[in-house]
Parts: C-alpha cells; structure tokens; sequence
C-alpha cells in the first residue's frame, strides 16, 4: 500500500513539473488605410475591379492630393464609382513627410516634388508594378489601357510622370495641376493626350495650372484646358470629363495639340 502511494505522488509530481507547450505565436492585425470598397494590395495600394468587364476594361490610377490621417471618404467613394463606369481603379497612397515644408504637414500624404532627385520618382512608380499585374490578373489578364487621374499635388506628379516618360499611360487629367519644371518639347507623335481642369477656388492652383497650359502649348502637347467653379476637392463632375477625356482618346490618335472640353467643364479662360 504504501509503495502504491509512493508511486501516485512520483507520477502526480511528473505532471506537475512538465514545462506547458508554448502558445501558438498569434498574427498580428495589420492595419490597412484602403477605404470601404477596395481591396488591399501590394506596397501601400489598394484596388478595386469591376464586378463585370471586358477584354477591354482599362485601368485607372488615381493620385490623391495631400491629406492627413484617413483621408476624405467621401472622395474616396466618388474614385471607387469609376468601377461602375467601366473602369478598374488601382490607387496608390503618397508618402508621408514628403510634404514637410511646414511642421503641421509632417504627417500628411504626398508625392514628391522635388524634380533634382529623380530616383525617388521612379521608385515610387516602381512600387505600383505589382498591384497593377495583380488587378490585370483578375481581369482576366494582359496588357490593359492605362490612365491616370491627379488632384493637387498628386496632379502635378502626375504631369511629372507624363511629361518625363516615368509612367506609361494613354491619357492623364489632373485637377489643379502645375510642373515641377518645363514641360520638354518631344517630337514623339504618340504623346498621351492631358485634361487640365483649373479650379476657381482656388487661385494658386489657377496660376499654376495656366502656367502648365502654357508650356504644353510651347511644347505642342495635345491637352484640353477646362474651368470649372468650386476648390480643388475631386468633384463628380471632374471624374466624367476625365473618363469621358479617356474613352474619346483611348485610340492615341489626338488631332491637333487643342483638345475639346467636355461637358460640363466649361474652356478655361
């Protein structure tokens, strides 16, 4: 009897010193800044793919002008709507601090500026290689036209990219948009055509985007210069012309460098 006790409390004890297995290691919640609607993607970009498309879906990157925190919602569901206009929407996020030039802006989103550093730009751009394939997949693969709509200071680094050959596209609208530096003169006949829309809340961004048009003008660039009233917010108004701007000259074959402002843009002054 008293060896059988013995041998309940060795074995009571063995249990009781056995090390427990660790806890399985738990993934941590990634948060992500893509809005309702998008689906998270590679690199900081988010995507959003029609529910029915075609052979000839195109793709639409938008650059978003400065921002703090989480963005606007209501500027993000007016992009996401270009899905149902027949467009899939790839939408990259700017980087924060590249706008720092005031101490309040050291969080805020942007795109750079900086034209002396070129290699920031095409890294960027870079950065867009996977989450483009990706939406192209789940459009049933290959090459899709390409388009690029930019508000802000993602307008003028969008007219960077077209202007320098940094992002092929067959067309490009910015919204308040200025250059970083001179528009060079090309003698390419496939230049991608550009829609201007200056707003006129906003006078700075007027000036700059006149001042675009100008140099476009010199540099014998197709593009359409629009006005519109109200800021530089992304209005709906902005996003049919740009679509509309896109469909008419998808083809690339722009007549002349003075293109037509479609409703209801009105020609800018």
């Amino acid at each position: 009897m008293k060896r059988a006790c013995a041998l309940a409390v060795v074995v009571v004890s063995a249990f009781a010193c056995t090390t427990p297995p660790p806890p399985k290691p738990a993934l941590a919640a990634t948060e992500s800044w893509c809005p309702d609607g998008f689906e998270i993607g590679p690199q900081d970009t988010c995507f959003a793919v029609p529910e029915s498309h075609t052979k000839d879906t195109p793709v639409l990157v938008y650059l978003h002008g400065m921002y703090k925190g989480h963005g606007s919602a209501e500027e993000w569901a007016l992009v996401r709507s270009a899905t149902q206009k027949g467009f899939a929407v790839v939408m990259p996020r700017g980087k924060r601090g590249l706008c720092a030039w005031k101490a309040e802006l050291a969080d805020a989103f942007c795109w750079p500026h900086e034209p002396e550093d070129p290699q920031t730009f095409k890294s960027i751009v870079a950065e867009w290689d996977k989450v483009l394939w990706q939406t192209e997949a789940l459009l049933d693969g290959g090459p899709r036209k390409r388009f690029v709509l930019g508000v802000a200071n993602g307008a003028t680094f969008a007219e960077h990219l077209a202007t320098h050959g940094l992002f092929p596209a067959q067309g490009f609208a910015l919204v308040d948009g200025g250059s970083l530096e001179p528009a060079p003169a090309s003698s390419s006949k496939s230049l991608p055509p550009m829609l201007l829309v200056s707003t006129a809340g906003d006078a700075e961004g007027a000036v700059k985007t006149k001042s675009l048009h100008d140099e476009l003008v010199k540099a014998g660039w197709p593009h359409a210069y629009c006005g519109r009233a109200g800021d530089e917010q992304l209005q709906a108004g902005d996003l049919d012309a740009a679509l509309t701007f896109f469909k008419k000259h998808a083809s690339g074959a722009s007549k002349g460098t003075a293109l037509a402002c479609d409703a209801p843009l009105k020609p800018a002054p």
